[in-house]
């Protein structure tokens, strides 16, 4: 299953706006006398070598940059970082809503990387006043982690590894919709929560992860990213697919799927379509989110992945 991409993923465990003096030498960025670049949120960072202490604000930056094979540059990981397993072995900087301002300056590093959440606005302030260059990562959808994952490997003179992963990430995709495409599109649901019963909307990556498998989000016309569903609603709805997301207790998944059985009249409880997905593979924009992909289509059109 997405054996490219784990391929990728295990020899270690939007294109950023390059403005002055570097250039691209198939092999990765050079630095003469300094680089500046622009992150996803439209900010610049001036970065006067190759970063050589860098420091992950989120679980899929710790992915991301494990990928691009900078194992030995990154200095510390948000307490989340568990993945790959090499990143437990790294510093910790404090929690993934509030880092550790302390902790971060402790660990000298040259360049700081996050995503464009949570309570990060006062940090990068005074990471800049710190003179200590941020980047931060902003993908709204499936292609947008692709450009993230380039981008984040030109800010760190890994551009070839970058291009690599973006090259294998978006060949997998197309194999994915050419599997799936000359199938009808089920009615799907995806359940993030469930007492009370929040679903994905339109411009999440779930939502993004079931048109790319060929299914239609019952979900993207309800009103804000994650809206609340009743279960009269669920039902009138009447998804083909319902979809869970497993986190790492078993027992809240096991109340769920009995919770669903009571509903005999929905056709994903009748025909045994309610399925449990790695909630990191679906909803982390990171190189995994392919391999996520992946499981939403075997879900979705299974009879696609049969082997002749």
């Amino acid at each position: 299953m997405a054996k490219g991409i784990k391929n990728l993923l295990g020899k270690t465990g939007r294109g950023a706006g390059l403005i002055l003096m570097a250039f691209f030498l198939g092999s990765g960025w050079s630095w003469t006398m300094g680089a500046t670049f622009t992150d996803e949120v439209g900010r610049q960072l001036e970065l006067p070598r190759p970063p050589q202490r860098i420091i992950s604000l989120a679980p899929s930056i710790t992915e991301i940059l494990f990928a691009l094979q900078l194992e030995k540059k990154i200095v510390g990981v948000s307490n989340f970082c568990q993945f790959p397993p090499a990143a437990r072995n790294k510093a910790k900087i404090g929690d993934y809503a509030h880092p550790s301002l302390e902790k971060i300056v402790a660990l000298k590093p040259d360049l700081v990387v996050g995503l464009a959440e949570g309570e990060l606005k006062s940090l990068v302030v005074r990471l800049a006043e710190l003179k200590i260059p941020v980047y931060i990562s902003n993908p709204g959808n499936v292609a947008e982690i692709i450009d993230s994952i380039r981008r984040i490997g030109e800010v760190t003179s890994a551009a070839q590894k970058g291009l690599e992963i973006a090259a294998e990430m978006s060949k997998r995709i197309r194999q994915i919709r050419e599997k799936v495409k000359s199938f009808p599109q089920p009615r799907v649901l995806h359940v993030l929560n469930f007492d009370p019963l929040l679903s994905a909307g339109k411009g999440t990556f779930i939502d993004d992860l079931i048109r790319l498998a060929g299914g239609r989000n019952l979900a993207e016309t309800a009103v804000g990213k994650y809206p609340r569903l009743s279960i009269e609603e669920v039902l009138a709805l009447d998804p083909e697919v319902i979809l869970l997301a497993s986190m790492k207790s078993a027992d809240p998944l096991l109340e769920q799927r009995q919770w669903w059985e009571r509903w005999k009249t929905i056709t994903a409880v009748r025909q045994g379509r309610v399925y449990v997905l790695e909630a990191d593979l679906i909803h982390r924009p990171s190189p995994r989110i392919v391999i996520g992909l992946e499981e939403v289509a075997r879900a979705l059109h299974p009879e696609a992945f049969k082997i002749h």
